[in-house]
């Protein structure tokens, strides 16, 4: 954030239309700043290439389906490039198939357009802090037993402990297992270990279905 307390905003939206529109909501909103926009991920990339380093954005709010590069590309194209910049998607369809590959990705946020112009406000701000915004109405859904799990709902899971459980909310915030031992102090042969750890004692197999399992259990 900048020393005036605004978090600065790249929006990325292919339709021109709404990304005017969600740039005026967000406008709205003290403490958050649209800096640039583009009209795809690679037009983002493009946009972040060329601005200087004291004009770079704190967070990317993109859209998940566009042409030439659509926000998943975008995520993978920046972890290439080492650009640790949090991405909060926005999606039009409630799509539990299009949100696992989001959360496998990286992002850090996966929202439906429909949500309110706070909710949105208050996603990104959390995402900002270091949190993750993963609550579309799908993941609501799972949580009342309506969306298709690949564990069971009603075991609960043995109780991780407090590294564990660290390890799990970084995990859930996009961050690799390499850097996750950076953070952590750790190498990276202990945060595979603590990771499959969580995996056993939660019943699931990999790292999407440990934050979606997460997520059910409201530990992040």
């Amino acid at each position: 954030m900048s020393a005036m307390g605004v978090i600065k905003i790249l929006l990325v939206e292919d339709q021109q239309l709404v990304r005017e529109g969600l740039k005026g909501l967000l406008a709205l909103h003290d403490g958050l700043r649209v800096v640039g926009e583009a009209s795809d991920g690679a037009a983002a990339l493009e946009w972040l290439a060329a601005a200087p380093v004291d004009g770079m954005p704190d967070l990317i709010l993109s859209d998940m389906r566009m042409p030439r590069l659509d926000g998943i590309g975008l995520i993978r194209a920046l972890a290439a490039r080492a650009l640790r910049l949090p991405v909060v998607l926005l999606t039009t369809f409630d799509d539990t198939a299009a949100f696992d590959e989001a959360v496998g990705a990286g992002a850090r946020g996966f929202l439906l357009k429909a949500i309110s112009p706070e909710t949105l406000a208050q996603a990104l701000r959390d995402v900002h802090g270091g949190g993750t915004a993963l609550r579309p109405s799908l993941t609501t859904r799972m949580q009342a037993g309506g969306g298709e799990r690949a564990f069971t709902a009603a075991d609960r899971p043995d109780p991780l402990s407090p590294k564990e459980l660290q390890v799990l909310r970084l995990v859930a915030s996009g961050r690799s297992n390499t850097e996750i031992a950076a953070l952590l102090g750790n190498s990276e042969g202990v945060i595979k270990n603590h990771c499959s750890a969580i995996f056993s004692k939660m019943g699931v197999r990999d790292r999407t279905q440990a934050v979606l399992r997460a997520i059910d259990l409201g530990w992040i």
